[in-house]
């Protein structure tokens, strides 16, 4: 897939903004100063605080690499979530890998991405807040190209254009109906809720409804149950899209759309989706977002490339150990305010002693452990015999990387050899 230039052109190097003495790790001779000072800085130096998470730029450049030729191969787009990181560099690449848009979940970051430039944009919700809703006809106005889903005739019947905009040269909200399923998230219920839906949106000039939209990955239970149950809801999904063209209830003056597909079960929306949407000359729009640092926890579990072209984990957080209060049990200066610990809690990876220099370092026992995580403390188990010292440092891989990233700022990206090559701003 080639660049798309609707999906907008971002300028993140506009945005620098300083380093603080609340910005985490920071450097003490780099504060006050711009974030792009502590390019070609080492992580290893000695200059950084603790605890610090950190990108390792090959992993993120392969993940992107490796998404742009699965999407090319399958012909399907990808609009991937931007809450996974709102970090305006990795989603300027994200457009530079062939995104068809970027998907966000509420207004506010529908908000912040337009202000960086992106210019097509999918809210994996419904717009119900009137506020919201005179901002998205304002960003239509000056250029947007905005998508939202619709589950309700109430909140379809919010959808008004303001007055001060109510104008026949401009353009509309596209809204796609939302499927939903029964012990599922959003989303209509009956087929004929859809269906009315669809058809009332012919009568209100401000909308013009494109297609349906889903969210399969609320439906798995546990590894025995979760695939028949995420692809017989996707294949109600799919049946109720081409129900809806063959009543001719999708506006015919854009291309229609299917979107789906979370981190763990994109495949089973190509599968299943990727034939209707052929049929009918429609764009199945993926909504994944963790591939570009995937992780070390659930999404290497169940990528649906883990047994063909592997993501790479990308995110690591280093932490240094506070103390050793008893022979099997390490306490370390990181916990659930620098780290997720919603779907799995972090995942020990190597060590490096104290006086040991540069990037010198060695796999942990696979024995290590982490048993709990405070507010700023991780409790680590390990065999009494290993040799670990107050001050050494312990790197940890995430599970479910989104409840990061929106505990970080700045976040260092780095070489294999630990040099910053780019420093990510976060935007939450």
């Amino acid at each position: 897939m080639s660049v798309d230039p609707t999906a907008g052109e971002l300028h993140p190097r506009q945005y620098s903004p300083k380093l603080r003495c609340s910005t985490k790790a920071a450097p003490a001779d780099l504060l006050d100063c711009s974030s792009d000072a502590l390019l070609g800085r080492n992580i290893f130096d000695g200059s950084f605080l603790s605890p610090l998470v950190i990108l390792r730029a090959s992993a993120i450049q392969h993940n992107l690499q490796t998404m742009q030729e699965y999407c090319r191969s399958h012909g399907v787009q990808l609009a991937p979530h931007g809450k996974t990181t709102m970090s305006p560099t990795l989603i300027s690449r994200q457009i530079e890998h062939g995104a068809w848009g970027i998907t966000v979940a509420n207004a506010v970051q529908a908000r912040t991405l337009f202000d960086y430039g992106v210019r097509r944009i999918l809210i994996a919700n419904q717009l119900i807040n009137e506020t919201a809703i005179n901002w998205a006809f304002e960003a239509v106005s000056q250029g947007l190209t905005l998508y939202c889903f619709v589950d309700s005739q109430e909140g379809l019947k919010r959808l008004k254009r303001p007055k001060r905009l109510n104008s026949p040269h401009t353009e509309g909200i596209s809204v796609l109906v939302e499927i939903g399923g029964f012990g599922g998230r959003g989303g209509t219920r009956k087929f004929s809720d859809a269906a009315a839906l669809a058809e009332q949106a012919k009568a209100i000039d401000s909308v013009r409804c494109v297609g349906v939209a889903g969210y399969e990955g609320v439906f798995k239970t546990d590894a025995s149950d979760a695939l028949p149950s995420v692809r017989s809801y996707l294949r109600d999904l799919a049946d109720s899209f081409t129900r809806l063209a063959n009543l001719g209830l999708f506006d015919i003056d854009h291309e229609p759309i299917i979107s789906a597909g979370g981190s763990a079960h994109f495949d089973d929306v190509v599968d299943i989706c990727g034939p209707v949407a052929q049929r009918h000359n429609a764009q199945l729009v993926l909504r994944s977002g963790c591939y570009v640092t995937h992780d070390h926890g659930i999404y290497q579990r169940v990528s649906p490339l883990r047994n063909q072209q592997p993501l790479q984990p990308a995110l690591e957080a280093i932490a240094q150990v506070t103390s050793r209060p008893e022979p099997n049990l390490a306490l370390l200066d990181i916990g659930k305010r620098d780290v997720s610990f919603d779907e799995g809690l972090p995942v020990p990876l190597w060590r490096q002693h104290v006086g040991e220099q540069g990037n010198q370092r060695n796999r942990v026992p696979p024995s290590w452990r982490v048993s709990k995580l405070m507010d700023q403390h991780t409790f680590l188990k390990i065999d009494p015999n290993d040799q670990l010292n107050v001050g050494d440092l312990i790197s940890f891989g995430i599970s479910h990387p989104c409840t990061t990233f929106d505990k970080w700022t700045h976040i260092p990206e780095v070489a294999d050899n630990g040099t910053i090559v780019d420093v990510l701003t976060t935007e939450f």
